[in-house]
């Protein structure tokens, strides 16, 4: 067993060699008692589906079109924490209601011996089942109940660490695909077919799983362990503090232009908050009653913290709207989301909110589901074909990954506990009639159509994937039927988009659903237009739209007219007119500017006193001179030339957002106006840069603005601002204007500052020398001659040049710093085990934090917000506080990983990803400042693997000192 293996090596339990304490233990419940111990609103009941044996350690599951179950068993989780790997493997099983009764009765073991599989979706009498690092087909081809087809997919998909933020939820698409959630690990993907494709990067991306062709697609995505669609297509996913986050746009709109500064797509929309006072009823876990225990019995150390449990979000997933007909009808469309680490299904309204959606708590004074039952683990939902929500309980004694816990602590936790046991629960109102399991597999495809109009979200898109699964031409005229004269909006849309998947949608199906009374049906026929030419029709269409009553069909528009080339730009003016002042629509516009960037600018100069189209001239102009395509750059300028005297301000606005994207080589489209302008600007940022009496922020801003300027022109000005007696933000404006510096004086010049800088100052120094080889080379050469102090240099920098793909950096930083031992983690933690019983200062310990953990980490106004959320982290308990400050790589989800960029410029950046969206990546680095680049502008993106808090931190804080931080820490509320 892991804990076993554990306990062996870790040096740090010698000191509790006392007798040794078992577990409180809290047994597993039996399902009649885990029924009575839930507590559920008035108006419906809770139901057994199925338990033990016959599921373990569930995560997923589907229904078939004949109501039979497809169950994921993902048994090893957990078990990765085993330094040799787990021997526990996981499976698929299909079960049956053999009688009748509504509780499944039949296990088959379908799949086998499978490494994390964690998703599971049925197709063509088969399954698609994610077993990281690969999508796998199964199907069963002699009817035994066993695959004997066995076929690998796509493959590529990343793990984490923990084993609780991979690949998961497949859900089927309007758009006739699976849309598949990568969570943070991701992964670089390709076909198993075709083992020379380059692999796609799908870090913080959705596919689109096609799964006739089995051809994938990238789309916006995010969030960790939970994926969920409404009726009509909208797409949340959830995280373990954020239970929903609506994709407010699909990042194929954004691709098609890659010059688009895109914000990231994922929105927070829940309205309660982190910390919404959950209500729990589950006593506290015995983890944390053991580790209250043994500090009383003083056989661990550490403040008597107590056992209390926590009542807000940290361990969400499985977000689902909920689509079924049973409920009531005020039931529909609710969001439901588990709370693994509180025992509970939490519930919110989402309701609209501009573009996008609020989700809105529920239940007033209780929580939707909830159990006293500290075992009850439900990680994910569905909607079943009987109109109810099916709960997923993997109902686990330990939820919390293995490599968060302190390493002293897993000798008392049984991580295994449970790994045999797994529920399935149906939740119903009071007065449900049990309905037979459907046989849709039987139907016809004429049935199947009319099955589009059912009020089950379930038979809606079964029917859907059976039509698309079938291919059957005879369906064609009764779905042009339906989709012209069905009651039901959602069944016309379905319709469709079952004719798109039959490759027999016309422009007549489109041109008759662009005019109808549902807007809703108006914005899908929008996204299909984009199929065809365009046409006289349908150019009629979109120029009626424009004036749509509807935003969101405005804004389907404006992201539609971005797949059509030949659409007059003046559409896009109109727009912007009408809406331009809603961020999304500036996207939407942006996105679909195209080629038509500099005659689109030209237009809106015109209407620049309308609200947001100020707002969005400039960022065109910085786009268009991003692309720098044929006559687009003088067709902005031109226009700005054009501008009026009284509108000088703005027109110095748009010649520097122009200029500062432009090539130099490229600014002689700089003519007249715009070119005094500019000569102007450059005039100015000289004279306020070096005018003391002008505040620092507005120096600082000058000096960034002078790096458009020759560097030989401006060098005496940067050579002044570093000096000592500046202030910090004229200094790191000038580091800023520095790294972005081809000149080979840099080097020399940012060493020459060194010695006068402050330990803040000297950071993003470091920054400006490690982003070329050649100055990285140089800053080496200082320290060896002892210009630079190792000491100078963070810990986390030192073991990322340790990794350099450069093995010649890579010998002379280890030369010159040290190698680390991989096990003085075990001895660093056993040492500082003693800062745990030393009375700490918060005071004295808020210091300490601001100096060593604030480039990273925010709290009570001071720092940066590089790493995770510390505000709740004293839940976790002091001794996993300090094991995660001195053994930050044990548990690092990928979100925090260190990444290398380079730019085509051959610019190097190192730090997390702190956005990333289809066209730009944003790192936060190691100073705590962020820089976008354009995806175009990316030579290569490389993960180190290692956290970006560094290990070695024991070097600058001793034990007092750590106690301080500790207290600290815990003394945030």
């Amino acid at each position: 067993m892991t804990r076993f293996m554990m306990i062996a090596c870790i040096a740090s339990c010698a000191a509790a060699a006392e007798p040794v304490y078992e577990l409180p233990k809290v047994k597993p419940l039996t399902t009649a008692e885990a029924l009575k111990a839930f507590d559920v609103p008035p108006g419906f009941r809770i139901e057994l589906v199925a338990a033990e044996p016959l599921v373990r350690s569930p995560v997923a599951m589907d229904f078939d079109e004949n109501g039979r179950l497809y169950v994921v068993e993902y048994r090893d989780y957990n078990q990765f924490a085993n330094p040799k790997g787990s021997t526990i493997k996981g499976c698929v099983k299909l079960l049956e209601d053999t009688d009748g009764d509504g509780q499944y009765d039949k296990a088959t073991v379908f799949a086998d011996d499978l490494e994390s599989p964690v998703a599971v979706a049925c197709w063509d009498g088969g399954v698609f089942v994610g077993v990281v690092p690969d999508l796998w087909y199964f199907k069963d081809a002699d009817g035994d109940g066993k695959a004997d087809v066995k076929k690998k997919v796509l493959t590529g998909f990343d793990r984490d660490k923990a084993g609780e933020a991979m690949l998961n939820s497949f859900r089927w698409g309007l758009d006739n695909r699976f849309h598949i959630a990568t969570g943070p690990a991701g992964g670089n993907l390709r076909n198993t077919d075709d083992p020379n494709a380059k692999p796609v990067s799908v870090r913080r991306q959705n596919i689109l799983f096609d799964p006739r062709t089995g051809k994938f697609e990238t789309t916006s995505g995010g969030g960790q362990h939970g994926m969920t669609m409404d009726d009509w297509g909208d797409t949340f996913v959830c995280d373990n503090s954020n239970p929903v986050l609506h994709i407010s746009y699909d990042s194929r709109y954004a691709a098609r232009n890659p010059y688009v500064v895109a914000p990231s797509p994922i929105v927070d929309v829940n309205a309660v908050g982190k910390f919404p006072n959950l209500r729990r009823i589950s006593p506290p876990e015995p983890w944390r009653e053991a580790r209250t225990r043994l500090r009383k019995d003083k056989l661990f150390a550490g403040p008597d913290e107590g056992g209390q449990p926590f009542g807000f979000f940290t361990g969400t997933t499985g977000v689902t709207v909920y689509r079924g007909d049973a409920f009531p009808p005020e039931y529909r469309g609710n969001v439901f989301v588990g709370e693994v680490a509180n025992n509970l299904v939490y519930r919110a309204k989402l309701e609209p909110k501009g573009l996008g959606w609020s989700a809105v708590r529920a239940d007033k004074d209780r929580e939707f589901l909830a159990s006293k039952d500290i075992w009850f683990r439900p990680v994910q939902f569905a909607n079943a074909p009987d109109g109810t929500l099916h709960v997923i309980d993997m109902y686990r004694e330990l939820i919390e990954t293995a490599v968060a816990l302190p390493p002293q602590m897993l000798q008392y936790v049984d991580v295994a506990g449970g790994i045999d046991h797994g529920r399935i629960w149906r939740i119903v109102p009071e007065k449900f009639e049990r309905r037979k399991p459907p046989q849709l597999g039987k139907a016809t495809t004429a049935e199947l159509v009319a099955l589009l109009e059912h009020p089950n979200g379930w038979h809606r898109d079964t029917a859907a994937r059976l039509l698309y699964q079938r291919q059957d031409q005879d369906t064609v005229h009764p779905l042009r039927k339906l989709a012209k004269e069905s009651k039901s909006p959602l069944a016309r849309m379905h319709a469709l988009y079952a004719l798109d998947g039959l490759k027999a949608l016309t422009q007549v199906e489109v041109l008759n659903a662009l005019d109808d009374s549902e807007a809703r049906v108006r914005e899908h026929a929008l996204r299909l237009s984009e199929r065809f030419a365009l046409s006289a029709q349908l150019f009629f269409k979109f120029d009626a739209l424009a004036g749509d009553s509807d935003p969101r069909v405005r804004l389907q528009l404006a992201y539609t007219l971005g797949a059509i080339p030949k659409a007059p730009p003046g559409l896009l003016r109109a727009l912007a007119v009408e809406a331009g002042n809603t961020p999304l629509m500036r996207l939407a516009i942006l996105c679909s500017a195209g080629e038509r960037g500099g005659e689109l600018f030209g237009l809106l100069v015109k209407d620049r006193s309308v609200a947001g189209v100020r707002e969005l001239l400039l960022a065109l102009a910085s786009q268009t001179a991003a692309a720098n395509r044929g006559d687009e750059p003088a067709a902005v300028a031109a226009a700005i030339n054009a501008l009026p005297e009284a509108d000088k301000d703005f027109s110095r606005e748009l010649v520097q957002a122009f200029v500062a994207k432009l090539a130099p080589t490229s600014r002689n489209v700089l003519t007249g106006a715009s070119a005094t302008i500019f000569s102007d600007i450059l005039t100015d940022a000289r004279k306020t840069s070096i005018n003391e009496k002008a505040t620092p922020t507005v120096r600082a801003a000058a000096i960034r603005t002078l790096g458009l300027a020759p560097f030989a022109d401006v060098k005496p000005i940067l050579v002044a601002a570093l000096e000592v007696k500046q202030p910090p933000l004229v200094q790191l404006a000038a580091l800023d204007v520095l790294a972005k510096s081809d000149s080979t004086e840099v080097a020399a010049l940012v060493l020459a500052a060194w010695p006068s800088m402050s330990p803040a100052i000297r950071a993003s120094a470091t920054e400006t020398m490690l982003s070329r080889t050649t100055r990285l080379n140089t800053l080496l050469d200082a320290v060896e001659k002892g210009t630079v102090k190792p000491s100078d240099l963070d810990p986390a920098r030192v073991q990322l040049l340790m990794k350099s793909p450069d093995s010649t950096v890579a010998a002379r930083v280890v030369k010159l710093f040290g190698a680390t031992a991989p096990s003085k983690r075990l001895d660093v933690l056993a040492k500082y085990q003693k800062a745990i019983e030393l009375k700490g200062d918060a005071a004295k310990g808020k210091a300490v934090f601001k100096l060593n953990c604030s480039a990273c980490h925010k709290l009570e106004g001071v720092g940066e917000a590089v790493g995770p959320d510390l505000a709740s982290i004293k839940n976790r308990g002091t001794e996993a506080v300090l094991t995660n400050i001195l053994d930050p790589n044990r548990e690092v989800l990928p979100q925090f990983y260190t990444y290398l960029l380079t730019t085509d410029t051959e610019t190097v950046i190192s730090g997390v990803i702190a956005a990333e969206a289809a066209n730009t990546v944003t790192i936060r680095k190691a100073d705590g400042r962020s820089e976008t680049v354009q995806r175009v502008n990316v030579l290569s993106l490389k993960s180190t693997g290692l956290s970006a808090m560094p290990e070695g931190l024991e070097e600058k804080i001793d034990l007092q000192s750590m106690a301080d931080l500790l207290a600290y820490l815990g003394s945030i509320k």
